[in-house]
């Protein structure tokens, strides 16, 4: 065997048993730079939004954390609290594809209670060769306390695996994730524009990080690299003024608009 091939040979063997990082860049610099290098594999992590409309922005957002840390391949077992889908519905595989996911990887599971969802992702995050079981809840449910996260974040060091749970209509609260992202929908094209929509955005808050700092930004997915990408600023202020037209005056007889009726809330969070 000549020098080159052993060389060649060796390298593939030092390359299949290389380890994998512990970290996935997720591709904004400035947020990779606060994880550390990305986000930390074999660990439970947390997305929540505070108004179920939002629901389907934090979906997507985890959808693309998922294909970050694991490239496309692999299971992704989603189980879901039946509470979510009397606010939200469920997941729609076409979105899925839309951006950049393979609806066939992906393993709903249904239960007929939370406490049976919780068991579920609990047996889930046991299994090795999963992408990521995702634990969709609605509210902040006195079952999912600081033990059960512990023991999910446990379960996922062990075996390497990636865990998520996804709080619809929830508040902040205390768990055992490394990380808990707030994130939010934001137009993907400025306002007052006739343009179509393009990449799909969010307003992220990075609230916890075990490496230490935190902070908020706007963030697109790149559904054709698979990455996610810093988005410009919005500027609704300047936009609106550009495309709003003439304005007329207010009326001098009566209010010149109807007056505020009240706030949009969230339905109530579980208990």
């Amino acid at each position: 065997m000549s020098s080159q091939r052993r060389i060649a040979d060796l390298s593939g063997i030092v390359r299949a048993h290389a380890p994998v990082s512990d970290r996935a860049p997720l591709g904004a610099e400035v947020v990779d730079r606060l994880l550390g290098g990305g986000l930390v594999r074999g660990a439970l992590h947390e997305v929540r939004c505070e108004h179920v409309r939002e629901i389907a922005a934090a979906s997507g957002f985890l959808i693309g954390l998922i294909e970050r840390l694991h490239a496309s391949s692999g299971r992704v077992v989603w189980v879901a609290d039946p509470a979510t889908s009397l606010d939200a519905g469920t997941l729609f595989p076409q979105g899925l594809a839309q951006i950049g996911f393979d609806p066939a990887r992906l393993v709903h599971v249904l239960p007929h209670d939370l406490a049976t969802a919780l068991w579920a992702a609990d047996e889930a995050v046991k299994c090795r060769g999963l992408a990521a079981v995702v634990l969709q809840i609605r509210g902040n449910p006195a079952r999912l306390d600081l033990t059960a996260t512990r023991r999910l974040m446990l379960r996922a060091q062990e075996n390497g695996g990636f865990a998520c749970m996804l709080r619809q209509s929830a508040e902040a609260q205390a768990s055992a994730a490394a990380t808990r992202w707030h994130v939010r929908a934001e137009s993907s094209a400025p306002p007052g524009t006739l343009s179509t929509p393009s990449a799909p955005r969010w307003r992220v808050t990075l609230e916890k990080n075990r490496e230490g700092r935190t902070g908020e930004w706007s963030l697109a997915w790149n559904s054709e690299c698979k990455v996610f990408e810093h988005a410009p600023e919005t500027r609704s202020e300047t936009c609106s003024a550009e495309n709003s037209g003439p304005r007329l005056h207010a009326p001098a007889e009566r209010p010149g608009g109807a007056a505020q009726m009240g706030q949009v809330v969230a339905f109530e969070a579980a208990s």
